[in-house]
């Protein structure tokens, strides 16, 4: 800055002075306390007391000596990390979540028919349930080794849960779901009005 102005001034300006009392504070203080002095969070505390902006920073915690510590399962206390004791309650195994992402459909006006690919094989030893609501259906495969999902929760129009079915085909490895519209409309009718 001294340089910019000596261009314009034409003569080099001399550094400012550190004021004598932060010099005096300097030597007689440790370097710690100075840092936290200098601090704009600490000097706004220490100027505004309780009305400061960072007042929530100025709170000190202390814990009583006679404080009585509760610990438990489930309860946490501090103190170093604990084990888990996973051995006794046998592991823990999980079944893998799949969605079925696999799919075309067809509308003929009073249904639509839903046709989902799943891997080759999973139907042999899978149970396949689904649950239909007024607006859509939440169909489960539960296989083995994974468990395949397919939920349609916003369909275009409601429809009639009672007279909704799936169907599976083990060859092919497809489920068929059924949906029965309570208006006996295409969706693309039933979308435009």
């Amino acid at each position: 800055m001294g340089s910019i102005l000596s261009l314009f001034l034409g003569r080099q300006l001399p550094a400012p002075e550190p004021e004598a009392a932060t010099t005096e504070q300097a030597a007689t203080q440790p370097a710690e306390n100075v840092e936290a002095s200098a601090s704009a969070l600490r000097e706004n505390i220490k100027t505004k007391g309780e009305n400061a902006y960072y007042y929530a920073h100025n709170r000190q915690f202390e814990v009583p000596a006679d404080a009585k510590v509760i610990s438990g399962p489930g309860l946490v206390t501090g103190g170093p990390p604990v084990k888990l004791d996973i051995e006794a309650n046998g592991p823990i195994s999980e079944k893998r979540v799949e969605p079925i992402r696999s799919f075309s459909w067809t509308d003929d006006g009073a249904k639509v028919k839903i046709y989902l690919q799943l891997p080759e094989g999973t139907l042999q030893d899978a149970q396949v349930s689904c649950d239909f609501q007024v607006q859509g259906f939440h169909l489960q495969v539960a296989s083995a080794s994974a468990t395949y999902t397919c939920k349609m929760d916003r369909l275009y129009a409601e429809i009639v849960p009672e007279a909704c079915t799936h169907r599976s085909n083990l060859e092919k490895s497809k489920v068929t779901v059924t949906v029965k519209k309570k208006k006996d409309q295409t969706w693309y009718e039933l979308k435009k009005n």
